[in-house]
């Protein structure tokens, strides 16, 4: 497909087409605040030697609860774990121990660095999850947008320090899975600076997924072409791990981090499926 940088700058680029994401975004961080001060959580505990290497804990009363990795968004280039609380606490409210992870940004993390951090970061819950009442045996992650990539990547990794390590379900919101149109979106690759090889070596189409593990995926209606496009990609190129989309029509690339928090939502209810709470 030919790329134009322009289209791929409108595709690729929702903060140019939300309005009001600012005050979208304020509100997660503010709901945030509440959550950790309403929740029995653990802050920026090191799973790596990088100062982006920490990841937030919280706790459910539920004794042996499976354990919920969420990575979150923002073009591998900006947000915070901090800014997620929200959802975390809604989803160990649950019965899931919730493991919230940061990773470095670029530019001065490669994505390739990006993509090993969170290898870690999951190594680090499967060996740890014990000592927060959680279940390694029950490991789940979603991510949104590149955090989304970041899970498909995860599904994909072999694991070969940690064969036991199993990944349970898998749930992608808004996830980026071919890399190559990035490459001709300025606003974004004058950050992260990656050509077209390296952008198919990271994306995870080109990647086979470890035995059948269940993925289900989400895009809001609102969002563009090119995301729907996306969506559509990973369920075509996986279909032996693929169960399934989650329609959400009525959100943008934003309010639908909003939707994963609240209970009346079809998001909500997959997370809760998909947890088998």
């Amino acid at each position: 497909m030919n790329y134009s940088e322009a289209f791929c700058n409108a595709q690729y680029n929702p903060r140019a087409t939300v309005a009001n994401h600012l005050e979208i975004m304020d509100g997660w961080k503010n709901k945030s605040i509440l959550a950790r001060e309403h929740s029995e959580c653990v802050i920026d505990i090191a799973y790596g030697q990088d100062i982006g290497e920490r990841l937030d804990i919280f706790l459910t009363n539920k004794k042996n609860a499976p354990c919920f990795v969420f990575i979150h968004g923002g073009y591998w280039r900006a947000s915070d774990k901090s800014e997620f609380s929200f959802i975390a606490k809604a989803i160990a409210d649950l019965g899931a121990t919730v493991f919230v992870v940061n990773y470095g940004l670029a530019p001065r993390i490669t994505l390739e660095t990006i993509i090993q951090q969170i290898h870690r970061a999951t190594q680090w819950i499967y060996q740890h999850a014990q000592e927060y009442g959680a279940n390694s045996q029950e490991l789940y992650l979603s991510g949104h947008s590149a955090g989304g990539h970041l899970t498909a990547m995860m599904m994909a990794s072999t694991w070969l320090d940690y064969p036991n390590l199993s990944i349970t379900g898998a749930l992608s919101i808004s996830g980026l899975y071919d890399l190559e149109p990035l490459v001709h979106a300025s606003f974004l690759n004058s950050v992260l600076q990656i050509d077209v090889q390296r952008a198919k070596a990271m994306s995870p189409i080109y990647q086979n997924p470890k035995d059948s593990i269940p993925l289900w995926t989400c895009v809001g209606g609102e969002e563009s072409s090119e995301f729907h496009r996306q969506n559509q990609l990973i369920a075509h190129s996986w279909k032996k791990c693929f169960r399934g989309d989650i329609a959400m029509p009525t959100y943008n690339h934003f309010s639908i981090m909003d939707a994963m928090a609240d209970s009346s939502t079809p998001l909500f209810q997959g997370v809760k499926n998909m947890l088998n709470l």
